[in-house]
């Protein structure tokens, strides 16, 4: 009755209803300025605009809507918008066709579906069916939830929107991380994060756990996932890559693998460890952390060594977190004697500070030998800083006997230590300023070569350097600096110094001048203070002395263009003076060399200038391709005095110094040939000569360093050697060799072999060891190390030490 009413009055009023209508056919309601009525009214058509059906809360946009009131389907085409309040449901699509009898919408085209502002829906001809709140499509179809997860379904999905779970055969998942999971018949609960499917393969990317040349991989026969736990069946799992090769390095082939999210943890049962597809090792149960975690207590890798003197051992270090801002590396080392030595690295990180302690307990048949290292770095606030070290021994040949790094460092604070001498000091920095900066310090230091206890120790305390950059009018054209400098040092048992120096220099900008002449000057004034007691440096009680110095330098850069290559020549010049007598400084040394030879303090003293008039004459020379890479390079220079100057050292007390320079030749990355050399300054004999040179190519490389110093420097000579040879890009052996030419003796040996992939690396170092100390004999120790990476990878800093698995 009602539908014929609205027949009636719309064929009476067609005029009104084409220029602005209203149309409700039974429960739809169109809005339209252009609405056609065919079929005896049971084929409504519309032009842009919206269709609402108010009793199902739906609301509809398009550019052409037909409703076929026979079959009670409403077809849009072009800009389709359709909005299911009821379900929070929005679906936007090409053309969609509408059934009220089924209560169903079925998309044509690309189709994007968002579902309760949680879920949006990328597809193709996807079917929506109100009624059971199921969305599917036989087409590929991706869905993006909140936590940046791409499923994308390959062969088509089935979405149960009520209890958000999805089903398809063909699956792969993208997290967040960018790792991707591949399913064969899965079924994901969006809602409890659970997935069980058949067929699973993780291809994880490749810098997942720390190394951007893995390819890590997990697959397994079946899988069930949640929040808690991942479990996968029958898994296969690796890091390694495979290219151009015919299997990974490694791989772990488990019964069960399990991911346990809580105790963030990957663990395998009853596994077999396949090295090159050989069956190797049998696993009942093995576990590491996963890439999540930054810190993780366990066993780092063990280190196998053999010594001449101390018999075989093995190194078997342990990681320990103790809390978040404390963790511990406990290394004992097992000898096969039953000698053994117990040795800990404690790390603690504070709001301001952070703290590193390294200590050890050893007992031979005579002696218990103890060492502890200690460093505290930290701020008392933005501008102040402070250090402390702490070092000792009770076994002035314990460092040496015993190799406390090994293949692995393992131990941060041993990296560096010296094993002849032991340093302890308080450092304190404070920038005042940005122009003003104090530095102090108290320092100790403990010669083990010395066998005079009262002789071996020396005290420096305090010491200081302050520095002040003085701001200075434009008008000046250069810059003023303020710097104190001072200590007071007890050596030697009875040896008492004292020093306080003040500095106070400018230094102009530099002139430029028509010709291409580049010059500036520096103008020095020195307080020098002085007391010591039975020093041969200083003179004996106190002594006070100003002096004065003046340098001007000037440059000449020229450069030449050729076809393939670029020349630069560059004469130099510096005159220097100081009207000021200075201290006889005759019975120290100095070696000229090029890289100081035009350095206001080339004397290597801070506290004194150089005595007299001085003229010092450089030349530069360097050919560059067109990359702007050094081919040759050639340097030369010479210091003229007015007069012979006994108060200084040799090398600076003549009119004319030893001529001294350097020579680079470097045509290609596999050769270099570097040359420094002092003459004498009338070319009678040389005084110093260095060669280096480095031969070879991407599989062979060796170089050579040889150093001979002679007549006014003294009586040496001596000759290393390094020589590598790579296999293959994945493994190389490597020789090292030093000899002392004068004595004829060779001071160590060392072959090391490495087969090292993105996953797996093996390698062993053979070092032998010659004393001329007679308390320690020659020592030869062999090493030997298998790393499977990430599992027992170690990475160290000078703030953290992080094990397997921490990006």
């Amino acid at each position: 009755m009602k539908t014929k009413i609205i027949n009636i009055i719309l064929n009476a009023a067609l005029a009104l209803i084409l220029s602005s209508s209203f149309l409700k056919a039974d429960a739809i309601l169109f809005d339209s300025k252009n609405i056609k009525i065919e079929n005896d009214g049971n084929l409504i058509l519309s032009a842009k605009g919206t269709a609402e059906i108010p009793d199902e809360n739906i609301s509809i946009e398009g550019d052409k809507f037909l409703y076929n009131k026979l079959i009670s389907e409403l077809v849009v085409i072009g800009n389709v918008k359709f909005f299911d309040k009821l379900n929070n449901v929005f679906i936007d699509s090409e053309k969609a066709i509408y059934s009220e009898i089924e209560n169903t919408i079925l998309t044509n085209g690309n189709t994007f579906i968002n579902y309760n502002n949680n879920y949006d829906i990328v597809s193709k001809n996807v079917l929506y069916n109100r009624n059971t709140s199921k969305v599917s499509s036989n087409l590929d179809t991706s869905v993006f939830d909140k936590k940046e997860n791409i499923y994308n379904f390959k062969e088509g999905f089935l979405f149960d929107s009520i209890n958000e779970i999805i089903s398809s055969k063909k699956t792969n998942v993208i997290d967040s991380d960018y790792n991707e999971y591949i399913f064969e018949r899965v079924k994901i609960n969006l809602k409890t994060n659970e997935i069980v499917g058949k067929e699973v393969k993780v291809d994880f990317i490749e810098d997942f756990f720390g190394n951007i040349k893995n390819d890590p991989l997990l697959k397994g026969k079946a899988t069930t996932a949640n929040n808690e736990k991942t479990i996968i069946h029958k898994a296969v799992f690796s890091t390694c890559n495979t290219d151009k090769k015919n299997c990974r390095g490694w791989e772990l082939q488990s019964d069960k693998f399990i991911h346990n999210k809580t105790k963030q943890i990957f663990e395998y049962k009853d596994s077999w460890l396949k090295v090159f597809d050989k069956k190797v090792f049998f696993l009942p149960y093995f576990n590491h952390p996963d890439p999540s975690v930054k810190r993780k207590s366990g066993f780092l890798t063990p280190v196998y060594s053999s010594s001449t003197n101390l018999g075989k051992a093995i190194n078997i270090p342990y990681f320990y977190v103790l809390s978040d801002d404390k963790d511990m590396t406990f290394n004992p080392r097992i000898y096969s004697d039953t000698d053994f030595i117990l040795q800990s690295e404690y790390r603690q990180a504070f709001e301001k500070s952070d703290l590193i302690a390294d200590f050890s307990f050893n007992k031979d048949e005579k002696n218990t030998n103890t060492h502890a290292f200690l460093d505290l770095k930290g701020e008392f606030n933005e501008k102040v800083s402070y250090d402390i070290q702490f070092q000792n021994v009770t076994n002035d040949n314990y460092l040496k006997i015993h190799d406390f790094k090994g293949i692995m460092d393992t131990n941060i604070l041993m990296e560096g230590i010296n094993p002849s001498s032991l340093t302890s000091f308080l450092t304190v920095n404070n920038d005042i300023d940005e122009d003003t900066n104090l530095n102090t310090s108290i320092k100790m230091y403990e010669d083990l070569s010395v066998t005079n206890d009262n002789d071996k120790y020396q005290y420096i305390f305090p010491q200081f350097d302050f520095t002040k950059d003085i701001d200075l009018d434009e008008s000046y054209y250069g810059n003023f600096i303020f710097s104190s400098s001072g200590y007071q040092k007890n050596y030697n048992t009875n040896v008492y110094e004292a020093q306080i120096n003040n500095d106070f220099s400018f230094t102009s900008f530099d002139y430029f001048s028509s010709k291409g002449l580049v010059s500036n000057y520096n103008i020095l004034l020195k307080n020098y203070n002085t007391f010591s007691q039975n020093s041969a440096n200083f003179d004996e009680n106190g002594d006070h002395e100003i002096f004065n110095t003046f340098s001007f330098n000037t440059e000449f850069p020229l450069q030449k263009k050729l076809a393939n290559t670029t020349n630069y020549l560059k004469p130099k010049i510096q005159f220097k003076f100081s009207p000021t007598n200075g201290k006889d400084i005759s019975s120290g040394s100095v070696r000229l060399n090029y890289d100081n030879i035009f350095s206001n303090n080339r004397i290597g003293r801070s506290d004194m200038v150089e005595e007299g008039k001085s003229l010092t004459v450089g030349l530069e020379f360097e050919k560059q391709n067109l990359e702007n890479k050094k081919l040759i390079s050639f340097n030369l220079g010479n210091v003229i005095k007015d007069k012979f100057n006994g108060s200084m050292p040799s090398g600076l007390n003549q009119t004319r110094s030893e001529i001294v320079g350097n020579f680079n030749y470097s045509p290609n990355d596999n050769i270099e040939f570097t040359y420094d050399f002092s003459y004498d300054r009338d070319l009678d004999f040389s005084n110093y000569d260095a060669i280096s040179a480095k031969l070879g190519s991407n599989k062979i490389m060796t170089t050579f360093n040889y150093v001979t110093v002679n007549h006014e420097l003294g009586n040496s000579e001596s000759i290393t050697n390094q020589t590598t040879l790579n296999f293959a890009d994945e493994h190389f052996l490597q020789f090292d060799t030093a000899k002392d030419l004068i004595d004829d003796f060779t001071q160590y040996y060392k072959l090391a072999y490495e087969y090292k992939t993105d996953c797996l690396s093996a390698s062993f170092q053979y070092d032998k060891t010659f004393y001329k100390n007679g308390n320690l004999v020659p020592d030869a120790n062999l090493k030997f190390l298998i790393r499977f990476i990430p599992f027992t990878e170690v990475r160290g800093s000078a703030d953290t030490l992080v094990t397997s698995l921490s990006k």
